[in-house]
């Protein structure tokens, strides 16, 4: 027997068919008749979604202005399951937590046409006041601006009010300067262990720790002294329905950052040294040398090497050798700190890192620029 679930009034019917299928029904008018649509789907709040954006089809096409009646959690479900496949996996799981712990819960029960800048503002004021950091607020803010633009695209909205609202003032952040002590440490920390050559080459060549994990052999040219970055290495979650999580490759953050990055000499012997480790790793176990195809860094049963554990075995050296503990993407703020403070060009460095401007670039790594402006004054004469 079917099982119809209760919704708002003008929002369809939400069913659970006997075979197992759930079934969004809504009417539309067609020629001054009601007539019954249905659309379906496996799991339930794909069904929820799917009638979300049906509804919105249907009412963007009314006649007379009528106002769209479907409401911002409905299509907050259906931008998320629209963008499946659309952005990588660790930005779909952060839209996901922001819409099911924050939008969803304060704004979800207004109707997405009805939601004015007031309504955000008085949000993100209320996030603020419960404790939450201005930048957290801000991420908040750009999901629902975000969401709300496809709205606009999709005619379920005339304006993007998450746009309109004003945005928290996020404070600039403290820069941490990296002095050449402090990277010889952090490499001697490493030296001789099987993470000295990963963590060399986001510290001497910028990669973010994904597109690390993500070189192959053919990537590296010892002898051309380059890295060639063309992926990078992700968790996510299975596809067989299980709660197990999978290390897959995925495209390059941005199209810049599919890139060539020069290696100097000390990493090209760093990773050179590596090689050996690996083909010796590789005889004791049994298993053919490295070939071109071959992952560059391994597990120590040759599967390719997990992000989270990496971090935490750096931890541990720097813990070890009595240093204050970094992040990963410390090593590369490290590499581009040391390049600006050498004073190379700002486009350069946004080219190595593979940003996907200068403008990050340059917010982050410009120093203080009064001593520049002071002697380019007396220049004048």
């Amino acid at each position: 027997m079917a099982e119809h679930r209760r919704r708002p009034a003008g929002q369809g019917a939400l069913i659970h068919r006997p075979d197992g299928r759930w079934e969004g029904r809504y009417s539309v008018e067609i020629d001054g008749r009601r007539v019954q649509r249905s659309v379906y789907a496996a799991k339930e709040k794909e069904a929820v979604a799917k009638l979300a954006a049906a509804l919105g089809k249907r009412d963007a096409g009314r006649v007379g202005g009528e106002r769209s009646r479907v409401t911002v959690a409905d299509w907050l479900d259906a931008w998320l399951a629209d963008s499946q496949g659309r952005v990588r996996t660790t930005t779909q799981e952060r839209y996901a937590g922001i819409v099911h712990q924050h939008l969803s819960p304060c704004l979800g029960g207004h109707q997405v046409a009805a939601l004015t800048p007031q309504h955000v503002s008085a949000f993100l004021t209320a996030s603020l006041a419960a404790g939450l950091s201005p930048r957290t607020v801000s991420h908040f803010r750009a999901v629902l601006r975000t969401a709300l633009t496809a709205a606009l695209a999709s005619d379920l909205v005339t304006r993007n009010v998450a746009q309109l609202a004003r945005p928290p003032k996020v404070p600039e952040p403290e820069r941490q300067d990296w002095t050449a002590a402090d990277l010889e440490a952090v490499l001697a920390a490493v030296t001789g262990t099987a993470d000295e050559a990963p963590v060399a080459v986001s510290l001497l060549g910028g990669l973010r720790q994904g597109e690390v994990l993500g070189l192959r052999w053919a990537d590296i040219d010892l002898d051309g002294r380059s890295l060639h970055v063309r992926r990078a290495l992700q968790r996510r979650p299975s596809r067989d329905g299980t709660r197990r999580r999978e290390i897959v490759a995925v495209e390059p953050k941005s199209r810049t950052s599919r890139r060539r990055v020069p290696i100097n000499d000390r990493l090209a012997a760093i990773l050179a040294a590596h090689r050996g480790r690996e083909e010796t790793k590789r005889a004791t176990l049994g298993v053919e040398a490295p070939s071109d195809d071959d992952y560059a860094f391994t597990s120590a049963d040759c599967r390719p090497v997990e992000g989270t554990a990496l971090t935490k075995r750096l931890a541990k050296h720097l813990t070890d050798a009595g240093l204050p503990v970094r992040t990963w993407h410390d090593l590369r703020h490290g590499f581009a700190s040391r390049l600006a403070d050498a004073g190379v060009d700002l486009l350069v460095i946004s080219r190595l890192l593979g940003h996907s401007g200068v403008g990050i670039t340059a917010t982050t790594y410009t120093r203080d620029p009064r001593a520049q402006m002071a002697a380019a004054v007396t220049r004048l004469g």
